[in-house]
């Protein structure tokens, strides 16, 4: 089993390693989600990004001091998309958010990178309780037997906006947003 639903800091989230091709497809299905649309990354720190991402130290800084939460798109220095992806050359750039919890980390560790993206079916609202979260993904959760990383009563505030997406232009800290909350 390496396909999670998790909370995040503005909804559910469901994830599988980056390594792990079949249950990366499977997330497609799952959400019904268009095979053109690539999934975001969850990766491990600040320290992470500066190390594998073309991000500079200054665009890094203002990172860590963005109010919101983000995912901000960018290149790695790497090829960080395994080249059995069906659909890599959609992977251009990535859209990489930050672990923010012990429990993300505690499965970047474990698991290395993850593939991620809101746990709700393509064009349908965000989930934000573990509630909604079974009801909806009843089916899916005891045929896959997907691990749900959260108390049956944990209910994310919906008073939390979506993340901001964006890349910085060039090598400066000026933003280009993709999605502004």
């Amino acid at each position: 089993m390496n396909l999670f639903i998790l909370p995040t800091n503005t909804c559910f989230w469901i994830a599988t390693p980056i390594w792990d091709i079949e249950w990366y497809k499977k997330i497609y299905e799952i959400k019904k989600r268009d095979f053109d649309k690539p999934l975001a990354i969850m990766v491990l720190d600040f320290e992470w990004l500066e190390k594998n991402t073309l991000l500079n130290h200054e665009q890094i800084e203002y990172l860590k001091k963005y109010k919101n939460p983000f995912t901000v798109i960018t290149e790695t220095k790497e090829n960080l998309i395994p080249d059995n992806i069906p659909n890599k050359q959609i992977y251009k750039k990535v859209a990489l958010r930050i672990a923010h919890n012990f429990m993300h980390r505690s499965l970047i560790n474990d698991f290395w990178p993850l593939f991620l993206t809101s746990a709700n079916r393509s064009w349908e609202c965000e989930l934000f309780s573990t509630y909604d979260i079974k009801e909806i993904f009843k089916k899916e959760i005891e045929a896959y037997d997907i691990k749900v990383f959260a108390h049956p009563k944990y209910s994310i505030k919906s008073n939390i906006c979506a993340s901001d997406i964006f890349e910085f232009i060039w090598n400066t800290t000026e933003i280009n947003y993709i999605r502004k909350y």
